[in-house]
């Protein structure tokens, strides 16, 4: 093999592993992406569940006001009934939010991994075809030098 050849064999290696790590790094960025949309989602939660909690605290408050101001007490009968009513609507919509937003947040990390596995992966092969090429190349110029 001639000096032009090998020297044109060490650039293809040196760019295949140039490409590999590039494709790789692109799959972790994508992986830190992921978690960061799964972490803002959470804290989205987060917020969105202190006002609900807000708006229910107005609500009752409001309820009970009525209530007081109509003579009626509001622990009592329909006020209480009513307050208890929009107690449980909100424990379910808890509920239901925390369970969405486990939900959505990990579909955000589990779609990271993925992506994290497929540059992994792709790089993989490009260095294997890379190889192959080369492998190829030289027993070509290893043939024709005969």
């Amino acid at each position: 093999m001639g000096f032009a050849a090998a020297v044109g064999m060490g650039l293809m290696a040196y760019t295949a592993a140039g490409q590999a790590s590039g494709t790789k790094e692109a799959g972790k960025i994508q992986q830190i992406e992921s978690e960061t949309a799964a972490q803002a989602e959470e804290l989205g939660a987060t917020q969105r569940e202190a006002d609900r909690k807000g708006r229910l605290a107005e609500a009752l408050a409001s309820q009970v006001a009525g209530a007081g101001a109509a003579g009626i007490s509001a622990f009592q009968g329909s006020p209480l009934t009513i307050l208890q009513a929009d107690i449980e609507a909100e424990h379910k919509a808890t509920q239901r939010g925390i369970f969405e937003t486990g939900l959505r947040a990990e579909a955000f990390r589990t779609r990271g991994k993925m992506g994290a596995k497929w540059a992994a992966r792709q790089a993989k092969l490009g260095l294997l075809s890379s190889v192959g090429s080369m492998g190829l190349q030289a027993g070509m110029g290893l043939r024709g030098s005969r």
